[in-house]
């Protein structure tokens, strides 16, 4: 990788007086580049928020989120937070912000959610912005950013994954912080350090398992020790450093970080130093007594292939990421055999640490056979890294590529690809995050294979169709008349989107119309008249079907029978 702009003793980007002006000048465009791309981020956020439907977790986090509220409101006398499933298990930031945002939103319930986590989802991408920008330069932060931007996975659930994509954010600010630490470790300036643990906090209050970025703290400082150990020779000097990295690093930002988590986790509350440890014990072998599909089968959560979640990650991100992500390690073992004894000890670390932050969550869960069953949705944090990982990768192909004479090529060749993978993204909203690249086929390759539509994110444009359907056959006397509605899956997800008359009813049997999505196969599972098909390139999410007709044969034969 091509050692762009180094990471400066006070840990920002420095530009050596010397450097020719030109290079000044490209440093501000890529600049002003991600700036751009912030703001049409931002654009498409505001325009889109609305068409995003309401995901299987969404209605019980909002839940959580208003007891947490209340218990806060109450003096912290109401507790029925405790009775919302295992939701007392995680920290309630975003729930409980979203809850008191909704006293004074403009928009409903879930179109406010929706905004705040958009609006999140782009904060990270700012952090994955300054973490590539610390390691590479301004080209690698830019392209970084682009990267995660066009990550569907993130995109697509940036706008209703209340729990992964916060925690993806705080992790990513917290990992950024820690990289501009290193220059400095073991004594770093204790306002780096406030940040770091502030990150971390953030992350923590969404889940406990943000306790991850003080083990990279950890690894850091370590690696420093050892490698002034190895240049100075001296035990007394590196017993000093480990005990000024403990003093000055991991016990101040744990003191900035732990404060900010208890403060949006009521339960953790109760019991400081235990309840958090309960969490994560309960986290690593969480219960799903269910079966999720990989490969075409169904596999038990708790017994998963150890091949599971790398496949899901594999497949999840975009091609051209995908083969850059491959290419990293070879091309940092490269840089460090050209560079030698002249390596740059700070922006060394900062990648390995970037790497491990990569490798070692996906290793661990597989060592421990951690229970997964939405894909990789729960290692979202990963994907900010990842684009880093990429963007460095590109970093050091096109300063190559700017020496080839049949470069123009390569760059015709990327931006087709980019217009080609912006296109899937488009023909895929408001589904962004079915995604699978083209290494299994897409989404249609996917189908029967691996999980689509498993949040039923497609409700909400299902019954917006059932209701022009519905509309269109009834005229004027539609309001007159009262439908009801099975859906499969989270009620919420399509009952939100409901008319007045139409009532939703637990019993599939009776129901005039059913909503269903493919997840296990629960189209297939009713009988009825294909009314409308949510598909994506090809690929089908989910179904109404009108059962009208069916349940108008059956009263007869039932009238019989009681006869």
């Amino acid at each position: 990788m091509t050692h762009t702009e180094p990471i400066a003793a006070d840990g920002q980007p420095s530009v050596a007086a010397s450097r020719p002006r030109a290079q000044s000048l490209d440093r501000v465009g890529w600049n002003r580049l991600a700036l751009t791309l912030f703001g049409v981020l931002l654009v498409l956020v505001l325009l889109t928020f609305r068409d995003y439907g309401v995901t299987w977790d969404e209605d019980a986090q909002n839940w959580y989120g208003i007891a947490v509220l209340n218990y806060y409101l109450s003096g912290f006398a109401d507790h029925s937070y405790m009775h919302l499933y295992d939701l007392f298990y995680y920290g309630s930031i975003f729930d409980t912000i979203a809850a008191a945002l909704n006293h004074v939103s403009p928009f409903g319930t879930y179109e406010t959610r929706h905004l705040l986590n958009a609006l999140i989802g782009i904060v990270g991408i700012v952090g994955t912005w300054k973490l590539g920008r610390m390691l590479g330069g301004p080209r690698a932060g830019f392209i970084a950013a682009l990267f995660l931007a066009l990550t569907p996975n993130y995109y697509g659930q940036m706008f209703n994954n209340p729990k992964d994509v916060p925690f993806a954010v705080g992790m990513t600010w917290a990992l950024y912080y820690l990289v501009r630490m290193v220059p400095q470790l073991p004594r770093p300036d204790w306002r780096i350090v406030v940040k770091f643990g502030v990150a971390a906090g953030l992350g923590l209050a969404v889940r406990v398992g943000g306790l991850l970025v003080f083990g990279y703290a950890g690894l850091a400082l370590l690696i420093v020790i050892v490698w002034r150990f190895r240049e100075n020779r001296s035990l007394a000097g590196a017993v000093g450093d480990a005990w000024a990295g403990f003093r000055r690093v991991l016990l101040p930002a744990l003191v900035a970080a732990y404060p900010l988590m208890l403060l949006f986790w009521p339960w953790a509350q109760q019991s400081p130093l235990l309840n958090p440890i309960r969490a994560l014990v309960y986290f690593s072998h969480e219960i799903f007594p269910y079966g999720t599909l990989f490969d075409g089968r169904y596999v038990p959560a708790s017994n998963l292939p150890w091949d599971y979640l790398p496949t899901y990650i594999v497949l999840a991100l975009p091609e051209l990421v995908l083969l850059l992500l491959a290419a990293a390690p070879v091309l940092a073992i490269r840089h460090i055999r050209q560079t030698g004894a002249g390596v740059d000890r700070a922006r060394a670390i900062g990648v390995f640490v970037l790497g491990f932050a990569i490798v070692f969550p996906v290793a661990y869960a597989i060592a421990i056979k951690a229970v997964l069953f939405d894909g990789m949705r729960h290692f979202i944090f990963v994907l900010p890294p990842i684009a880093v990982a990429a963007a460095l990768a590109a970093d050091a192909a096109l300063a190559a590529l700017a020496r080839r004479a049949w470069r123009r090529w390569i760059y015709g060749a990327l931006a087709l690809y980019g217009a080609y993978h912006v296109a899937i993204m488009v023909m895929l909203h408001p589904d962004e995050y079915v995604y699978y690249n083209a290494f299994i086929g897409g989404p249609r390759g996917a189908q029967g294979l691996f999980k689509l539509d498993y949040w039923a994110n497609s409700y909400a444009e299902d019954v917006t169709a059932l209701e022009d359907y519905l509309r269109a056959e009834y005229g004027h006397d539609f309001t007159d008349r009262d439908f009801t509605v099975y859906v499969c899956g989270p009620p919420v997800s399509a009952a939100y989107y409901f008319p007045p008359n139409f009532i939703f009813t637990p019993d599939r049997n009776s129901a005039e119309f059913v909503i269903a999505f493919t997840k296990d196969n629960c189209n297939d599972t009713v009988t009825g008249r294909v009314i409308y098909r949510v598909e994506r390139v090809g690929t089908l999410l989910s179904v109404v079907l009108d059962r009208r007709a069916t349940l108008r044969h059956m009263r007869p034969a039932i009238t019989s029978a009681g006869d």
